[in-house]
């Protein structure tokens, strides 16, 4: 059977700010995306693939390091005997200020710069079409002018966001429609930042690898790309990790604790050594605390920074108190908890969360307990 064997990444993003965390940190995953575009070049030497696609946003900004394009020349020259092709997303497009026109790249490397096209690999019986970006947003979809070769493999690049029949959208729309009508063996896609599953459409097959290695809270799990075969009427596709580290948010009950060394406790109990010491984590507190232990999202982190490689707090604990009870004391805490308590009677849904949150400082402060607003 005629087959070829492809690799499919994007999203890459080289040199994303990391707005989230310290300078140090963001550093150091910049040149960590580095490294994992690195593993994938190597993932393609290892595993003999002959083609590489590329789906667009490999670049995140206007900004960018030097080094970072030199970088990238030097591991596309190590597979030169293997067909890379790219296609530009909304992060970078292709025009006079591309990051693309600075790079000196080997001539196994083709980019899409605009209308949908196609390029004959004529020892792989294998037509690639793909089109690119030119400006940040693309509104009309630019999947279309498709005539299949039926005798050859035909795989198609692209980077765009799909959506249902009558819906508008600016990231070159891809309509499922135009997917069954294409008649394509697989279409590579880029633009959302987490596996699709490798999906269907009539005889075309198609997937959205996600990005390689997260860069928020909001891009959780494993992250990788695709490696498999393509041929005629069908692929054999799976989904590898190559990520070195993972988003990872955790939610922990801790009712009951009444100190930081109880909950600390509590947390590294739930918690594997091995992937806090490597992962990023968000870690959201629930339960009910005593009235007496205040618990500071500050505090906390400072006791476990040398435990985890990054570890962010959110304090969504109650305090453990019989409010009717209090609300019945004619003390200044009982007056302001039975207010509370009535306005919440008839709150929407919004004001209840307010409310609520007025009701744990409230009572933390009338303890004669120091509020400080920035832990809210």
């Amino acid at each position: 059977m005629n087959k070829v064997k492809v690799l499919h990444c994007a999203d890459l993003h080289f040199d994303t700010p990391f707005k989230e965390l310290s300078k140090e940190v963001s550093d150091t995953s910049k040149n960590e995306l580095l490294e994992v575009f690195k593993k994938i070049i190597d993932l393609a030497i290892e595993e003999n693939i002959e083609v590489l696609l590329i789906a667009g946003d490999v670049f995140d900004n206007l900004t960018v390091n030097k080094n970072t394009l030199f970088f990238i020349s030097d591991q596309i020259k190590r597979i030169k005997n293997i067909k890379v092709f790219i296609s530009p997303g909304n992060h970078d497009p292709y025009n006079e200020k591309s990051f693309y026109s600075m790079i000196n790249w080997p001539e196994n490397v083709y980019i899409f710069k605009g209308d949908m096209e196609f390029k004959e690999v004529k020892e792989l019986n294998l037509i690639i079409w793909g089109a690119g970006f030119r400006n940040n947003y693309e509104n009309e979809t630019l999947l279309k002018s498709i005539n299949v070769e039926n005798n050859k493999i035909n795989i198609m690049l692209l980077h765009g966001e799909i959506i249902s029949a009558n819906s508008k959208n600016e990231y070159n729309p891809i309509y499922i429609n135009d997917i069954y009508k294409s008649n394509i063996d697989y279409i590579a896609l880029g633009h959302r930042h987490k596996f699709s599953g490798i999906l269907k459409e009539g005889m075309t097959t198609y997937a959205y690898s996600g990005c390689p290695q997260g860069r928020g809270f909001d891009e959780e799990g494993e992250k990788g790309v695709i490696i498999g075969e393509v041929y005629k009427g069908g692929t054999n596709l799976s989904f590898l990790p190559v990520c070195k580290r993972k988003y990872i948010t955790k939610e922990i009950d801790i009712t009951g604790t009444n100190n930081y060394d109880e909950v600390i406790f509590k947390l590294l109990s739930d918690l594997s050594d091995e992937e806090i010491h490597k992962n990023f984590y968000k870690i959201i507190l629930k339960g009910e605390l005593k009235e007496h232990f205040n618990l500071k999202e500050s505090v906390l982190i400072e006791k476990l920074k040398n435990k985890f490689y990054y570890i962010k707090i959110i304090n969504d604990t109650s305090i453990e108190v019989n409010l009717t009870e209090l609300s019945r004391d004619y003390s200044i805490k009982g007056m302001f908890i039975a207010k509370i308590l009535e306005k919440l009677k008839d709150a929407s849904d919004d004001d209840k969360e307010i409310l609520k949150l007025a009701l744990k400082m409230g009572i933390q402060c009338l303890s004669e307990d120091e509020v400080n607003l920035n832990d809210y």
